[in-house]
């Protein structure tokens, strides 16, 4: 029998606190996270893979944009919050009461049982008020706000399940003789929307979400200060003595000034997306994108906060994995903002403690893939060359080839080089059907891996989902987003 010696109580609550504080430094920084989990892609791993890449990585939070039942079913039982999301194009039909009470009943409640679905928030369309979408949303989302939240009240849920609305960065702004945070306000056009969208999310304890996108402040100007988009560089700026040294604390405080003049500076936030694209750019890859999670990831984990706000910031990360099937309108990076890979293997070394240190997460297991044969270019072969061009537009019509521009991690392929890579991206879209290798002659199925240096020529991952994908999705979204940030180029200047 082991004897031990008696502790006081002093020491035993000092070891306790001790352990405990160990424990929450070591998943603060994951528990503080959440992820933004997208399927446009033409190749889906199964949402239980997803879910199990979720919890093997201790993320807690995921936020959708859709309420799709295997998605749901799979994160059933598993712990995870979730916010779900009604779809733009579901807005208007949330006019009518009954449309949104009938929507929370299929979406919402059929999920709130034990080990069923930890349902938190309710996202009420996605960024509608986006510029581009020239006024569309702007007279629907209020009203189906409202019915949602109702809905979710007179279900019995209202109290622990809220609902908000993703907004983007340019529905708030500073005038353009004072371009510094504490002078933010919202559009003058949708001022009163705002106004009563925020009052009724105070009215109901509901937060108010917003997406920051760091990046786009690059892509959208050479003369943008490169370090001001991260959070270790030298350029700042002044506001009234507060100094500002990067551009996502700038645009957070932007909209605290914007709330406060609304009586509501004291509003929860969460940021509903926040990420670093990692091809498809000349500034869209690994390296910046490692560099912006290990300084944002510190900041969260220590809740560092804003100037204006000092304390923790509910943040989910764009995006989990990577979206083959999404609109390039925006740019070609809109299809890489994943921190995994299209086959769930992470891109890079990220420290979700906080703690910065070169640890890669833990990737999709058991992952299914195609055979390792490629379609290629063929040199030699006896079809029309003349074709060769229109062959190769057509495969990247029905594929993702926006790894090949200028910038991007196969920009510097040669003319062979880039027509066999648009070949192998349509061959692998269409499974590896020999018929997809053919292009009037031109091409031919090998075995040997055609990768080029930093070039992935990759091997597609099992069979494609049944589920339907929108080549639309996100396209006005970040558009409207490249749009916003307008406001914050000339703050640094």
């Amino acid at each position: 029998m082991n004897h031990r010696q008696k502790q006081s109580p002093i020491t035993n609550s000092a070891v306790l606190f001790t352990i405990i504080s160990a424990v929450c430094f070591f998943f603060g920084g994951v528990s503080a996270l959440g992820v933004n989990w997208g399927t446009m892609a033409t190749h889906q791993l199964p949402p239980k893979t997803v879910v199990e890449m979720l919890k093997d990585n201790n993320i807690k939070k995921v936020k959708l944009f859709d309420a799709d039942t295997n998605t749901m079913g799979a994160l059933a039982g598993s712990g995870v919050e979730v916010m779900v999301a009604i779809p733009n194009d579901l807005l208007k039909a949330m006019g009518t009461y009954q449309r949104a009470k009938d929507w929370v009943q299929r979406n919402v409640s059929r999920f709130n049982f034990n080990d069923g679905v930890k349902i938190k928030y309710v996202a009420v369309g996605n960024e509608p008020f986006l510029t581009s979408y020239n006024g569309s949303f702007i007279n629907l989302t209020y009203p189906a706000l409202v019915n949602i939240q109702t809905a979710l009240n007179d279900a019995g849920v209202g109290d622990f399940i809220k609902a908000t609305v993703p907004l983007n960065a340019d529905v708030y702004n500073s005038p353009p003789d004072n371009q510094v945070p504490s002078a933010g306000r919202f559009r003058d056009d949708i001022l009163q929307e705002m106004t009563l969208i925020v009052n009724f999310l105070a009215q109901n304890k509901a937060p108010f979400t917003v997406n920051i996108y760091p990046f786009l402040s690059l892509y959208l100007s050479t003369d943008f200060p490169f370090d001001y988009a991260f959070f270790d560089g030298q350029n700042t700026v002044n506001d009234n003595g507060v100094i500002y040294t990067n551009v996502f604390d700038a645009s957070f405080d932007t909209l605290l000034a914007s709330l406060n003049a609304l009586n509501h500076g004291d509003m929860e936030v969460i940021v509903g997306e926040v990420g670093w694209p990692t091809d498809g750019d000349k500034n869209a890859n690994v390296q910046n994108a490692e560099r912006f999670y290990s300084g944002l990831l510190p900041r969260l984990a220590n809740n560092v906060g804003t100037p204006m706000r000092k304390s923790y910031i509910e943040v989910y990360l764009f995006g989990f994995i990577d979206e083959d099937a999404k609109s390039v309108a925006p740019g070609n990076f809109e299809r890489h903002w994943g921190i995994f890979k299209y086959d769930g293997q992470p891109k890079f070394p990220v420290d979700f403690r906080g703690q910065g240190q070169k640890m890669f997460l833990t990737g999709a297991q058991n992952v299914q893939y195609l055979l390792n044969q490629w379609c290629m270019f063929n040199p030699n072969s006896r079809g029309n060359i003349s074709k060769l061009g229109d062959n190769i537009d057509y495969a990247c019509s029905l594929s993702d080839c926006t790894a090949l521009g200028y910038g991007s991690s196969c920009g510097n392929l040669d003319a062979n080089g880039n027509a066999s890579y648009a070949f192998n991206m349509y061959f692998q879209v269409q499974n590896q059907e020999a018929q997809a290798c053919d292009f009037d002659g031109l091409a031919t199925i090998t075995t040997q891996n055609i990768s080029q240096g930093q070039c992935d020529f990759p091997i597609q991952i099992g069979e494609p989902s049944s589920g339907h994908y929108d080549y639309s999705y996100g396209s006005m979204v970040r558009l409207g987003l490249v749009m916003s940030g307008l406001m914050f180029l000339h703050m640094t200047q």
